[in-house]
């Protein structure tokens, strides 16, 4: 066991996650708020930001792609993550999976074109929950409610975990790869992988150092796990942080520096583990935050701006 080493000495880039156009717009933005995030990042101080691709509306990014990269040139905003969102990726149908793996392809090939650097794949649900935890046909909302899972005597867990989402999530890591991009993977509440030690078995079973973590600060609160003890499992594998606050009570995405997360020592853990990546801020997810929602951003990348200089040694 490596005990006592130093401190690096690394800064990080502040981005603005897509959290926060679903929130001060809708879930799913048309084009014309995709390019009005664009400018409220700039307008923010955010050089940096992600962008979705949701079911169908990936075929409307696909086709805006030039705009698109036109509007984030002349605002000086680069793009670092677009995330491909197929929730038939897991579907137990094999014709549904392929065709999804196939539209998230085109996400890559986005990707590619737009120099993210980064793609991202959620892990979705179950096939035996009653409802989606995320429906994205429907307004996007947190779940509060643990989610009901029927009992089907035909379904056996380990088969769908080895044949349809580590299969899946493989292909997708070599598609990524294909196309000169790291694959990310973000454990969320109520999803097949939704904390640190799901997506060590994940990584474990695909065995390739293209595939990382997002860890997701307010996600993984909300489960009862520390961040801190989640960048220690994790380390080297992390490929993006998104940071918001928490009560560890829900997973509300709380502005940072409000809540009971401690950033100084997620920072340290981040520094021990020689993290190069981006820090995300992603505050939203709930209508009562909109109206406050520009403020929140901006509070939330000053401190953690100012606790990284606090932590950099002259």
């Amino acid at each position: 066991m490596q005990m006592g080493r130093r401190l690096r000495n690394v800064k990080w880039n502040i981005s603005l996650c897509w959290l926060y156009a679903i929130t001060k717009y809708r879930y799913v933005p048309n084009l014309e708020e995709i390019l009005a995030a664009i400018d409220d990042a700039k307008r923010l101080g955010f050089p940096y930001m992600e962008l979705e691709g949701v079911g169908p509306q990936l075929y409307t990014v696909a086709k805006n792609r030039d705009t698109i990269k036109k509007r984030c040139d002349a605002s000086e905003v680069k793009l670092i993550d677009f995330v491909p969102v197929l929730p038939d990726m897991v579907s137990t149908d094999p014709r549904k999976r392929r065709k999804a793996l196939k539209d998230f392809e085109i996400g890559c090939e986005l990707g590619n074109y737009l120099e993210t650097g980064m793609v991202q794949a959620d892990t979705f649900h179950l096939p035996v929950h009653v409802e989606p935890p995320y429906d994205i046909s429907k307004d996007f909302r947190f779940a509060y409610k643990p989610p009901s899972i029927k009992v089907d005597p035909e379904f056996d867990f380990w088969s769908f975990f080895e044949e349809v989402l580590v299969s899946s999530i493989s292909e997708c890591n070599d598609i990524a790869k294909d196309y000169s991009l790291k694959l990310c993977i973000e454990p969320r509440t109520w999803e097949n992988i939704s904390n640190a030690y799901a997506l060590e078995l994940l990584m474990r079973e695909i065995k390739s150092a293209n595939l990382g973590a997002v860890l997701d600060v307010a996600h993984l609160a909300a489960q009862k796990m520390p961040p801190v003890q989640c960048v220690e499992m994790l380390g080297e594998r992390i490929f993006y942080v998104h940071a918001s606050d928490s009560n560890f009570l829900t997973e509300d995405h709380l502005e940072v520096g409000t809540g009971s997360v401690d950033w100084e020592n997620l920072l340290k853990a981040l520094k021990k583990h020689d993290y190069r990546g981006f820090i995300g801020i992603d505050i939203g997810g709930m209508k009562e935050l909109k109206p406050n929602l520009d403020v929140m951003y901006v509070n939330s990348k000053n401190y953690l701006e100012n606790l990284i200089e606090k932590l950099t040694p002259p």
